[in-house]
């Protein structure tokens, strides 16, 4: 049954495609976007039968496909904004590679992450994962501020959630330290697909519970000197290494741009 399960999400995503494309006779015809793109590890190495979601802000799949051998893959999305799009090999997935049991701690993935995501054209979402999350991605400007973009972003590094998970809850106190420390981060981020300074990097505390936070984020990054006025929104990438324990992952974000009253 699990081996037919991948090929039955798949069928479903390929009607459902077709039938969004053509419209039924009692509904308006409805607009979509053809999505490609390949997943890998940061080898370069494909990454076959992994998911690739459009998600509702209750992490509802909107709509999906998996990946072929390799690692490419095509999917129709109805135009609109989605609030999250996610990639992930289920079998390698942590908490269900612990399960079963047949993986090495090693070989443990976590996912990746697309926030805000605007479908409003064809386009490309090459994607690249491996034991580090990029959580949480947000972007945005401060009014009245120097000119830069500030990004939150909680790094989620497997190896060091896996290690806290060993930890004794009276040891670990309300720390729940899932990110490395400022020193052991290496941070990379490019807008418009134009590489850019990291100008400041602030580790901060977020909050869980009463009783207890993890780290968290905010970078400060320089403007792009060639930009782009041809998107109605502004991409951000933002790539991650723990330099302690080489957890490595990215994360993207779509800002959408302001227009005010001249």
């Amino acid at each position: 049954m699990k081996s037919i399960y991948p090929i039955l999400l798949i069928l479903f995503f390929l009607t459902n495609c077709i039938s969004m494309a053509k419209g039924q006779s009692d509904t308006p015809r409805r607009e979509i976007v053809i999505i490609t793109g390949k997943v890998t590890d940061y080898q370069g190495l494909p990454m076959d039968s992994c998911s690739v979601c459009w998600k509702s802000p209750s992490f509802g799949n909107v709509v999906g496909t998996f990946t072929d051998k390799e690692g490419n893959y095509t999917v129709c999305v109805p135009k609109g904004k989605y609030k999250s799009v996610a990639a992930i090999k289920m079998p390698s997935y942590a908490s269900i590679a612990m399960q079963e049991g047949k993986l090495k701690e090693e070989d443990y993935r976590l996912e990746f992450w697309a926030w805000d995501f605007v479908a409003d054209r064809d386009t490309t979402l090459d994607i690249r994962y491996h034991r580090m999350e990029a959580y949480g991605l947000r972007a945005f400007r401060i009014p009245g501020a120097a000119p830069a973009y500030q990004i939150y972003v909680r790094p989620i590094s497997l190896t060091r959630t896996l290690s806290l998970m060993k930890t004794d809850a009276k040891e670990r106190g309300k720390e729940c330290l899932m990110a490395p420390h400022p020193q052991h981060l290496s941070v990379k981020v490019w807008v418009n697909n134009e590489e850019v300074p990291v100008l400041m990097k602030q580790e901060i505390k977020e909050y869980v519970n009463a009783d207890s936070y993890c780290n968290a984020y905010l970078l400060t990054v320089g403007i792009p000197q060639h930009p782009k006025e041809n998107l109605p929104y502004t991409t951000f990438k933002v790539e991650l290494k723990d330099l302690e324990n080489g957890d490595q992952g990215e994360g993207f974000y779509y800002m959408d741009r302001e227009d005010y009253v001249k």
